[in-house]
């Protein structure tokens, strides 16, 4: 199952007109498909996620490869959905600051 940040990483890859992407625990896309990115990524990741971290070096490798504009944010002690002030891994902290590296990265970007 793919949802909204495994969705950003793919329209990325697919979507040439996108010109910044912010995806926030979002699985890898295909890694064939990484040179086609023409948007600045920026991946947000929380370090207690390792379904989604352990994929996080590889896509990091295939951007730095590809020559892509990216970066990479893993929240120390954050898990999932950690962005969710509704769940149970609401970690208010990291929210706050992925929050701020968003508005940033699109004040750059766009």
């Amino acid at each position: 199952m793919v949802l909204g940040g495994g969705q950003a990483w793919r329209l990325a890859t697919r979507e040439p007109r996108v010109s910044a992407t912010v995806s926030f625990y979002g699985p890898n896309p295909p890694l064939e498909d990484v040179p086609n990115i023409q948007a600045a990524v920026l991946g947000i990741y929380g370090e207690e996620d390792t379904r989604i971290t352990d994929q996080q070096p590889d896509l990091e490798e295939a951007l730095a490869e590809a020559e892509k504009t990216y970066e990479m944010i893993v929240f120390d002690g954050a898990n999932h959905a950690f962005f969710n002030d509704t769940g149970e891994r609401f970690d208010p902290e990291a929210a706050e600051e992925a929050w701020s590296n968003t508005l940033g990265w699109f004040d750059e970007y766009l």
